[in-house]
Order: structure tokens, then sequence, then C-alpha cells
């Protein structure tokens, strides 16, 4: 977050530069862009899953969310739909679900961070101890969790085709550069037929098998809720 930020402003530079933009809008942006700079590294410090006693208090970047233990449903790990996208990004993240359904992502709970299987399986032993005697679990929630975890991977899934299809697009064009290729794979190449025809097939097809798996061969954690 702090490499992010302090790396926003050298993109002012152009706007410093330009005679034509007024000197109250190289203010105004400037401004702007310090201050969510200034923001961003402060909201990423003061991020943090803290409990205690009575429950979970997760303060995230936009506010801070306050779980009873008695009122959680569920604890566990699930894979972080942004890990494709993050050289060193964490692979699984925490998440704590309310008595709605409503997720919340616990800050910092890992595996970049923490030793995450040790720090669930404490979290979860806590919960099963405070949340009470009278704890019933709502009715269907678990099954709608495991439904959304499924979508979630799903869609995941189905964007994997549509990186490869710009890889193929990206190809074909450097290949055309020195040699001529065949008028059907010029004509499979072309961006209507990749991005109009074949892009949707693949991410279809493989959003589906990816939900299929997760929701019918057991490919998702299990609930060992007592």
């Amino acid at each position: 977050m702090i490499t992010t930020a302090l790396a926003a402003p050298g993109g002012l530079t152009p706007l410093w530069t330009d005679d034509s933009i007024p000197a109250w809008v190289k203010a105004l942006v400037t401004g702007a862009v310090l201050g969510f700079a200034a923001w961003l590294i402060t909201a990423s410090a003061r991020a943090a899953t803290l409990v205690d006693h009575s429950g979970l208090q997760v303060r995230g970047f936009l506010g801070t969310r306050r779980l009873a233990w008695k009122d959680i449903q569920e604890i566990r790990v699930e894979v972080s739909a942004g890990a494709v996208f993050q050289e060193n990004g964490a692979e699984r993240l925490a998440y704590a679900y309310g008595p709605g359904g409503r997720r919340v992502q616990l800050m910092y709970v890992d595996d970049a961070r923490v030793h995450l299987d040790s720090e669930i399986a404490f979290l979860r032993h806590t919960w099963h101890t405070l949340r009470g005697d009278g704890w019933e679990p709502v009715a269907g929630l678990a099954d709608r969790i495991r439904r959304g975890e499924a979508r979630r991977l799903a869609l995941l899934a189905g964007l994997v085709p549509a990186i490869f299809c710009v890889f193929l697009l990206i190809l074909g064009l450097i290949v055309d550069l020195f040699v001529d290729l065949p008028d059907g794979l010029e004509t499979v190449l072309s961006p209507l037929i990749l991005f109009g025809v074949i892009m949707p097939v693949l991410s279809v097809g493989a959003a589906s098998l990816a939900y299929w798996r997760r929701r019918f061969v057991g490919q998702h954690q299990p609930f060992d809720t007592p």
C-alpha cells in the first residue's frame, strides 16, 4: 500500500507540465491524489482483526464490523479470487459469516501473513466455546454459503479463457508481422471470432465445470459445525 501511495504522485507530472490546464484544476487533482494516498496508508495500517471474549471486531478500510460469537454462523477459509492477478498476494483468505449470511473478511488473517490453518483452528475453537449452548445454525445458510463460494470460483474460472484469448490475439498479431497466416487460422484469430465466439464458449464452459465440481463433486470446504 505504501509503495502504491508513494508512486501515485508520479502520475501528476504530465498534469503540472501541461500549460493548458488551469492552476486550480492542477491543485484540486493533486490534493485529491495526495489525499487518497494518505488515506490508503492510514487505512491499511489501521485495518485489523481483533478477538476478545465477546466476539470479533474487524476494522476494514471503509468501516468497522462487530460480530458477537453467538451471531457468527461460520468461520472458514476461502480461495482468494484475486490471487491469480497478484504475484505475492494471499491465496487463501479467512471469512466470518453473520446471521444473515453476509460474509466479513477477517483482515490480515490470510496465508501471506500468518499460519492460517492454526489461526482458523483457534478462532473456530473459541467460537464453539463462547457462542453459548443456545446457539443454533440458521436453516439453509450452510448451503447458501457453499453456493456463494461455488459461484465466485466459477466466475474466476471463467476469466482464465478470456486471458488465454488475449494471449492468442497478441501472439497472432506478432506472428502475422513475420509470416502470412493461413486463411483459416487468420479467421480464427480475428478479434470478432476470438472474442465474439471462442471466448464466450470457453468461459461459460469453464465456469459451468468449476461450479459443478464445487457443488456436486465435493470440491468445497467441509462444514464441521456440531
